[in-house]
């Protein structure tokens, strides 16, 4: 039960999921700075020019996910010391209020789903992608669906026989993987949205439907206190899917507004995003006493989630041209699907600033 409330509590994780590609923006947030003091929410703006711009403060924004954790580190971190720069980190907790926060010039690089970055870019906002990342997406259900050493497409097509419960509402980034992954192989995809993970998982117990979409750590917390269990990540589905672009990225990490400008800011944000992932996964503990100094909100949500082997913080961070040809054909494949969720074309070549694999 406990688990339950948490999950209520922490709905918000769900949001940058759950982001309509032709709905994202609205009221500033409250800031810290990467030393966990509060900072002001207007930063001198830059003006454009074709050189790097010695800008000092970078402010950046993400919602209540792990990926979060090198946006609050990043101020700390050797790469932003070394070049003078110094960051401040806010959290945004809805469409609307991320929309803002980038219309109002109020932020310097933000953590966004891929096709909202697309439409951004549509909408003629300075914008481009620094790296994207695949995050976990889990099919959860009654233990009674497992079926030992089935493959995943074999489990994604038996699933799909059944309505699946969305805790977002229509046009999010889960569900136009979904549909994605569904289209592929001419299947029906019913579908059913509720207001919340925690009334998607209250359904499941009651038995009026078959499984839910959640991305981590709501995962977790739904399969905490037993008899719902986690049937299949969405991210092995598309890899046997398209065994060409066998990564899937939903998600993205991007400049937006005068930096978006500027060369150098954009690789020390890339960098510093990309480490700061790497050492995320390598070192969970070392994230959970970084968010417990800079965040205790999300502090509170990634601890209630310790327990089960910190599982939730890995997520493939991609960049170079792998990370550019992963994003670009997951924008194609919704630009498929529907044009709406990408803007209606799909982003030029300055989109893009993946820099290199390493």
């Amino acid at each position: 039960m406990k688990a339950l409330m948490h999950l209520a509590a922490f709905a918000i994780f769900v949001a940058v999921w759950a982001i309509p590609a032709l709905a994202f923006a609205a009221a500033p947030a409250g800031q810290v700075d990467a030393a966990g003091h509060a900072g002001s929410t207007d930063a001198p703006s830059l003006a454009e020019n074709t050189g790097p711009r010695q800008k000092k403060h970078l402010r950046l924004a993400a919602p209540l996910v792990s990926q979060a954790l090198p946006l609050l580190r990043a101020g700390e971190s050797p790469l932003f010391q070394q070049a003078g720069v110094e960051a401040s980190f806010s959290l945004w907790r809805s469409p609307e209020q991320l929309r803002a926060l980038v219309a109002n010039g109020q932020v310097d690089a933000v953590v966004a789903a891929l096709p909202t970055a697309a439409v951004l870019a549509k909408r003629g906002v300075p914008s481009v992608v620094l790296a994207a990342y695949a995050a976990p997406l889990w099919l959860v259900g009654p233990s009674d669906l497992v079926r030992q050493g089935e493959q995943p497409l074999d489990t994604f097509r038996r699933l799909l026989d059944r309505e699946i419960l969305l805790p977002f509402g229509p046009g999010n980034m889960p569900e136009l993987a979904l549909r994605v992954l569904a289209a592929q192989g001419d299947h029906d995809c019913p579908l059913r949205h509720c207001g919340s993970a925690l009334e998607a998982v209250n359904l499941l117990r009651l038995g009026r439907g078959g499984a839910a979409l959640l991305p981590e750590p709501s995962a977790s917390l739904a399969t905490t206190e037993g008899g719902i269990v986690r049937l299949l990540d969405l991210r092995e589905v598309w890899a046997a899917t398209f065994p060409d672009y066998t990564d899937m990225p939903t998600a993205c990490f991007m400049a937006v507004g005068p930096t978006a400008h500027d060369p150098a800011l954009r690789s020390l944000l890339r960098q510093s995003f990309v480490q700061g992932m790497r050492d995320m996964e390598k070192n969970p503990q070392a994230s959970l006493a970084a968010a417990r100094k800079y965040s205790p909100e999300l502090s509170a949500v990634l601890e209630r989630n310790s327990n089960d082997g910190l599982s939730f913080l890995s997520s493939s961070v991609l960049v170079g041209e792998r990370g550019k040809k992963a994003a670009l054909f997951m924008l194609q494949r919704l630009m498929e699907l529907t044009p709406a969720s990408v803007g209606g074309n799909l982003p030029a070549n300055d989109f893009w600033d993946m820099g290199h694999e390493e």
